[in-house]
């Protein structure tokens, strides 16, 4: 059984803001670490620790667990998605994992066949906004019970959402109809003719492309989003461009692009929200990028088996990276950001896409 002390004193480095924990979940330095890393294609969620050498344990908190974030009102609970690949009816959902109990005490499913992938915690209203990625909507959440309560029309294969640090806005990317949808949350329920706009962000793939098809470069393939310190700019990764693409959201355009020589997928911002760190899935290396002077600073490399997620310890310096493992390995990378040298490399045994990250301390 996990020690208690790690249930009742855990702090979010993921999806949820870390402002939200930062009186009750302060820790020590030194304190231990734990990283619980959903592993998509082998079916389990990883408890690794960080800081020692007793490896890790899987849990089993149902099919195709995508990403992951402690409860904003018990973080003794863990929010997973399942990601539900395989498109039945019973495998979609939302599950609360008790960290302490170690099982899931709780179960929303997705009305219709869903595919939720990205979440958000929107601590103004309560809610957090769920993406789905096969019924193209985005479902709003009690942000206590977790129960639906509505849901928003969205693109073709949302992806990723994210809210403005002022919470005006909520962006959401749309993998398939390269659109960055966009909600005015203040007006959200009023009308949805001015509560909701489309920015295009390049051409679109049409009905039957994949954008893991070889020579396939002309279309946008938007994936990951993060707002910066301006409540009207986010920033977003374009898979198929290649390109860390800047966005206004008053002006409806893309506003600048920094182009990588790989394929960027998931990023993390540091607090000051001043640089991105990209993760290259094709390229195995993590891309910093200075977000005021819109350029590429160095990259990491040496991150084999595709990094594809990641997110950041601040109080540490450093940066945990989760790997895809072209869907038959997975591991995460620890990585200090005084040196953006490897400090280590855990491989997950058993374990196939390592991509959603949630990172606790011991008090």
């Amino acid at each position: 059984m996990m020690n208690a002390c790690v249930a009742v004193s855990l702090l979010l480095l993921g999806l949820f803001p870390q402002s939200l924990f930062s009186d009750r979940t302060a820790a020590e330095p030194g304190a231990k670490r734990l990283a619980f890393v959903s592993n998509l294609m082998s079916h389990t969620l990883s408890a690794v620790d960080l800081d020692g050498q007793s490896g890790f344990r899987n849990f089993n908190v149902g099919r195709y667990p995508i990403f992951s974030s402690l409860h904003p009102h018990d973080p003794t609970k863990l929010i997973v998605a399942l990601h539900n690949y395989d498109r039945l009816d019973d495998q979609d959902g939302i599950v609360l994992f008790d960290i302490w109990k170690e099982k899931v005490v709780k179960k929303v499913p997705i009305p219709g066949v869903g595919m939720p992938s990205g979440f958000v915690y929107d601590g103004k209203r309560n809610r957090i906004y769920v993406a789905d990625e096969n019924l193209n909507r985005v479902f709003v959440l009690d942000g206590m019970t977790l129960d639906i309560i509505f849901q928003l029309p969205a693109g073709l294969i949302p992806v990723h959402v994210d809210i403005s640090p002022d919470g005006k806005w909520l962006a959401v990317t749309n993998r398939k109809s390269a659109d960055l949808y966009v909600y005015d949350l203040d007006n959200i329920l009023n009308d949805a003719k001015d509560g909701i706009c489309s920015i295009h962000l390049g051409p679109a793939p049409g009905c039957l492309w994949n954008p893991d098809e070889a020579g396939v470069t002309a279309t946008s393939h938007p994936i990951d989003v993060k707002f910066g310190n301006e409540a009207n700019v986010c920033y977003v990764t374009d898979y198929n461009t290649k390109e860390l693409l800047f966005v206004d959201i008053l002006k409806r355009e893309v506003v600048a692009r920094v182009a990588f020589r790989d394929m960027p997928f998931d990023f993390s911002l540091n607090r000051e929200k001043t640089l991105a760190y990209v993760c290259q899935v094709g390229g195995e290396s993590v891309t910093v990028v200075d977000l005021g002077k819109r350029k590429i600073l160095t990259e990491i490399p040496g991150l084999l088996s595709n990094p594809i997620h990641c997110v950041l310890d601040e109080e540490r310096n450093q940066l945990i990276v989760g790997c895809w493992g072209g869907a038959r390995t997975g591991g995460i990378y620890v990585i200090d950001l005084e040196t953006y040298r490897i400090q280590k490399h855990f491989v997950l045994e058993g374990a196939a896409a390592s991509i959603g990250i949630s990172i606790a301390r011991e008090p």
